[in-house]
């Protein structure tokens, strides 16, 4: 029998996906430093408590949809998004 989901536990999350080919190899450099950091830590998917669920693909409070987008227009990269509604 299936389980109906508790609508009242839903979150509202953005799932962007990315492309850095077109930037040079040390521009790739730059952009992971500024995305992780160089410590691992101090970058914007720390801040921002962004997920990383692959290479090229955040989960993303709604919240901080702009300041992701932002950040990837800032450095010309394509990216996609898609709203998707999590269970808590």
């Amino acid at each position: 029998m299936k389980k109906e989901p508790d609508f009242s536990k839903l979150v509202e999350k953005v799932i962007f996906t990315y492309s850095t080919e077109h930037l040079a190899q040390k521009d790739k450099v730059r952009f992971y430093y500024a995305l992780k950091g160089r410590d691992g830590i101090s970058g914007i998917i720390v801040a921002l408590n962004i997920e990383q669920l692959g290479k090229t693909v955040l989960l993303v409070n709604s919240d901080k949809e702009s300041d992701v987008t932002e950040f990837l227009e800032f450095w010309k990269c394509e990216y996609q998004k898609k709203r998707v509604y999590l269970e808590q």
